[in-house]
C-alpha cells in the first residue's frame, strides 16, 4: 500500500546509497549467471513487484476469509492489511525503498528529486505485482466464492465478491464523498509517510519503519476504510480489478459510477498524496530538496529508511 524511502527527506546528509544499505557481497560479474545479472539490473522493480504482490495475497486474502467464511471480526481486515504493508516494506525497503503505492512514487519524484525516469517503471511493477497477487488470492479462494455467489460473478447485491478484491463504494455515497474519502486517505497517508521518513523530525529508530507503517495503515483503515473501502493507492485497485475481469466479473469492473475506478482509484489517490506532501513541506519540512523550500535541484539517492 504505501511505502518508503530513506532518500525523501533526510537533508542532514545521513543518507544512504544502496550498496551501504542492503547489497549483499557480489561475486565478480564473470562469475554470475543470466538470470543473476537481470536481477542485479532491475532489483528495484522486482522488489516493487514482489512486496506489492505479498501486500494483495494478504490484503484480499482477509476480505475473503472475512465475508466468504465469516472468520474474524470486522477489526481484523484492517489490522490484517496493516500487516500486509509492514511485510511488504520489509521485502522492498532497502532494496526500492518498499513504495508499493504510485502516489509515493509520484510524490518523492516531485518533493524528494526521485527520478522521474523510474516513475513509469516503478508504477508498471506496483500495478503488476498487485495483479499477480490477486490472482493467487483468487485462486485460493475461487470455489469459496463459487459458493458463495452461486458460480456467479458479480459486483453488486449482497453476495457480490468484486468488492474483496477491489475497492467499492458504499451504494448510497456520492460520487463528492467518493472522491474525497479517497482524497483525504492517502493526503493523510503521504503526509505521515514524509514525517515518519523526515531525519529532522522524531523519525523512528533503523529498522522499525514497517513497524510504524503497520500503525498508520491500522489507524488509516480503522478510521477512513467505511466509505470506500480505503483504497489510497492505484495499484491496489487496478491490478486486482484487472483480475476480475479477465475472470468474468464483466465490463461493469471498469464502467461502473462512470469509470469509478480511474477519478476514484486514480485521480483522487494522487492528487490527495500531492496535496499531503505539499502540506507536509509547507508546514513542516525545512530541507533544500524539497521544492517548496528551494529552488536548488537535489539528486535522488536511494536507501533505506527502515
Amino acid at each position: 500500500m504505501r511505502g518508503l524511502d530513506r532518500a525523501y527527506s533526510n537533508h542532514n546528509d545521513e543518507r544512504l546509497a544502496p550498496a551501504e544499505a542492503v547489497e549483499p557481497s557480489t561475486p565478480t560479474t564473470g562469475i554470475l549467471n543470466k538470470w543473476a545479472l537481470i536481477k542485479n539490473a532491475y532489483r528495484e522493480e522486482l522488489a516493487e513487484f514482489l512486496s506489492t504482490f505479498v501486500l494483495i495475497v494478504i490484503g484480499a486474502g482477509v476480505n475473503c476469509q472475512y465475508t466468504l467464511q465469516g472468520s474474524g471480526v470486522a477489526l481484523s481486515v484492517p489490522l490484517t492489511w496493516a500487516f500486509g504493508v509492514a511485510g511488504a516494506v520489509w521485502i522492498a525497503g532497502g532494496i526500492s525503498g518498499g513504495h508499493l503505492n504510485p502516489v509515493v512514487t509520484i510524490s518523492l519524484a516531485i518533493f524528494r528529486g526521485f527520478p522521474w525516469r523510474k516513475v513509469p517503471s516503478y508504477t508498471i511493477s506496483q500495478v503488476l505485482g498487485c495483479f499477480a497477487g490477486a490472482c493467487v488470492a483468487y485462486a485460493n479462494y475461487h470455489y469459496s466464492i463459487d459458493q458463495f455467489e452461486d458460480g456467479l460473478r458479480t459486483i453488486h447485491g449482497p453476495t457480490a465478491t468484486g468488492g474483496l478484491f477491489f475497492t467499492m463504494p458504499q451504494p448510497y455515497l456520492p460520487a463528492l464523498n467518493c472522491f474525497f474519502d479517497e482524497f483525504l486517505g492517502t493526503a493523510i497517508l503521504v503526509g505521515l509517510v514524509f514525517a515518519l521518513s523526515d531525519k529532522s523530525n522524531l523519525s523512528p529508530p533503523h529498522g522499525t519503519m514497517p513497524f510504524a507503517l503497520f500503525l498508520t495503515i491500522f489507524g488509516l483503515g480503522a478510521a477512513l476504510g467505511g466509505n470506500t473501502a480505503g483504497g489510497f493507492n492505484p495499484a491496489r485497485d487496478f491490478g486486482p480489478r484487472l483480475m476480475a475481469w479477465f475472470m468474468g466479473y464483466g465490463n461493469e469492473v471498469w464502467s461502473f459510477f462512470g469509470q469509478y475506478w480511474f477519478w476514484c482509484g486514480w485521480l483522487a489517490p494522487i492528487s490527495g498524496g500531492i496535496a499531503g506532501a505539499f502540506v507536509y513541506d509547507a508546514f513542516i519540512y525545512s530541507g533544500a530538496d524539497s521544492p517548496v523550500n528551494t529552488k536548488k535541484t537535489h539528486v535522488y539517492e536511494s536507501g533505506v529508511i527502515a
